[in-house]
């Protein structure tokens, strides 16, 4: 039996197929599927400022993202009270995701805080024991945040297992502040 080629394209079904096959192997050793899965939903931050109303939808892959989402990132998580805007260390997002899948969190991260100019610092710093003077916010390597289907003290003490940096819980004020800097908690 012979193969009918199409005299449109010049293509015999096997051909084709074989075409396909080749490109499909390709693609799986390239893109090995257990990759794909941590791709996915894991590598999704849903987010939600708590003083603007605003959402944002963040997707990191092997904890990068691209650089227009890091300037919408940036301006995202502002300092709401001045507008200010100034790069967040991407580190924290990495935190973030490895919380989420410590704590199997499918939730939005509500943020309180995120990057904070030195003159909102200050005015905070003044009015409150509670804002450190040289503040992780103000080099963008801080946020405070809550997850909204996950207890803040269970965050807490998910972001404690990690030791990935500074852990300050705020039991009144129901949020968590998580930082870059060193291994430290209050």
């Amino acid at each position: 039996m012979t193969e009918k080629t199409d005299t449109s394209t010049g293509i015999c079904r096997r051909t084709f197929l074989r075409t396909l096959a080749g490109t499909a192997i390709g693609l799986a050793l390239m893109f090995p599927l257990d990759g794909l899965a941590g791709m996915n939903s894991s590598g999704n931050l849903s987010f939600y400022h708590t003083h603007t109303g605003e959402q944002f939808e963040l997707c990191l892959v092997k904890g990068q993202c691209t650089t227009l989402d890091k300037k919408a990132l940036f301006t995202f998580l502002r300092d709401f009270r001045t507008g200010d805007i100034h790069p967040m260390d991407i580190k924290l997002f990495g935190v973030l995701q490895k919380i989420q899948q410590a704590s199997g969190s499918k939730g939005v991260i509500e943020v309180i805080s995120g990057y904070r100019s030195p003159r909102t610092n200050a005015l905070l710093s003044s009015k409150s024991r509670g804002v450190a003077r040289k503040s992780y916010h103000m080099k963008g390597k801080a946020i405070d945040i809550r997850l909204s289907d996950i207890r803040t003290k269970d965050l807490r003490d998910i972001a404690l297992d990690l030791q990935t940096g500074g852990v300050g819980y705020y039991k009144k004020a129901d949020f968590v502040h998580l930082d870059t800097g060193p291994v430290r908690f209050w």
